[in-house]
């Protein structure tokens, strides 16, 4: 009996000692707040509910996370994402790291303009070391824990004015830009007016004539129905093909046990990989559902690709330099030999 009292005294105290035996640690937090920049509708918003709701499935319900589309914690201020998660406001973070470059300048490294021009360029950047371990450690250094990556998707030039089909047809518009210096040096460069502003400011800015246009992909340009705000002029000029990064606070991440960072991890590539595939089967249809909603679609020549690339090419130099030369010079050699081949 003594024996039998002591079995179930020690079993007593091995479940106090390890509650994660049966259930989450206290340390686990009631809910986690995932903010990403997109409002609801695109590829982006629904991958980050699908990893959300994997997550707390594996994890029988140990990890309940809710989705604020639009940076709605912060009030539509995309560019304090990184802020907020190290100050504790943001748990989860689904964006490019553009966003998040006035922080940390490295992360404007997959926004220098003609990096990744194809699709073949973006498969080979993400599956490369470039990306998983020396672009992951400097986002561990910055406070976030990458769990996995996807194609954003190729931002054209979008406008109400006229057709853009090389540099100068972009003098004098007003085009909104993001918080980024290099994005704003760049239209410039091309006799643009960039206007900096979240994208909650871009849309009613569009409605009023404010700005003229922006930089969007189209597959979120047609869910979030810009062609109802008079933007009417699509150019596919292939400078910018971001990557879309899942990531955990740092200090969040510590919190979880290793079996469930496991799952998260799994988790964030499940929905990574149906984001990619999804993108890839609406590419495979975009400019016919541009010309369906009445929307002009400029497809430039190689020519005239090249004299965008040409007139673009001082402002690449300056911000590889400032942005990260040396991993810059990895990402450039993955894409040169993903394009020969």
């Amino acid at each position: 009996m003594t024996r039998r009292r002591a079995l179930l005294q020690s079993t007593a105290a091995l479940a106090l000692a390890a509650p994660w035996v049966v259930r989450a640690s206290p340390a686990y937090k009631s809910e986690y707040r995932v903010s990403l920049a997109s409002p609801p509708g695109t590829v982006w918003h629904q991958g980050t509910e699908q990893f959300a709701s994997l997550v707390q499935e594996r994890t029988q319900g140990r990890i309940r996370m809710k989705v604020y589309p639009g940076s709605s914690l912060l009030q539509g201020q995309q560019d304090r994402e990184l802020a907020a998660l190290r100050q504790g406001v943001i748990d989860v973070l689904v964006g490019t790291t553009l966003t998040w470059s006035g922080t940390v300048k490295d992360f404007a490294l997959f926004h220098m303009p003609f990096l990744m021009p194809s699709n073949k360029a973006v498969d080979a950047v993400l599956a490369s070391d470039a990306l998983r371990q020396d672009f992951y450690a400097i986002m561990r250094r910055s406070g976030i824990e990458p769990l996995a990556s996807a194609e954003y998707g190729a931002f054209h030039l979008i406008n109400s004015k006229r057709r853009v089909v090389q540099p100068e047809d972009l003098r004098g518009l007003k085009i909104r830009t993001v918080s980024t210096p290099m994005q704003q040096e760049l239209m410039t460069e091309f006799g643009a007016n960039p206007t900096t502003m979240s994208f909650a400011e871009a849309q009613p800015a569009l409605a009023t004539g404010a700005v003229d246009g922006l930089t969007l992909t189209g597959e979120q340009f047609l869910a979030i129905k810009l062609y109802t705000l008079g933007q009417k002029h699509v150019t596919k000029w292939n400078a910018h093909n971001e990557l879309l990064h899942i990531a955990v606070s740092g200090v969040v991440w510590k919190t979880w046990s290793e079996a469930d960072q496991k799952i998260a991890r799994q988790a964030a590539q499940d929905a990574a990989a149906d984001m990619n595939a999804k993108l890839r089967r609406f590419q495979a249809q975009e400019n016919d559902a541009l010309k369906a909603v009445g929307v002009d679609v400029v497809e430039p020549t190689p020519e005239q690709l090249a004299h965008w690339q040409q007139a673009a090419q001082r402002i690449r130099a300056r911000w590889k330099d400032i942005i990260n030369p040396g991993l810059a010079d990895k990402v450039e050699q993955v894409v040169s030999q993903a394009m020969r081949s």
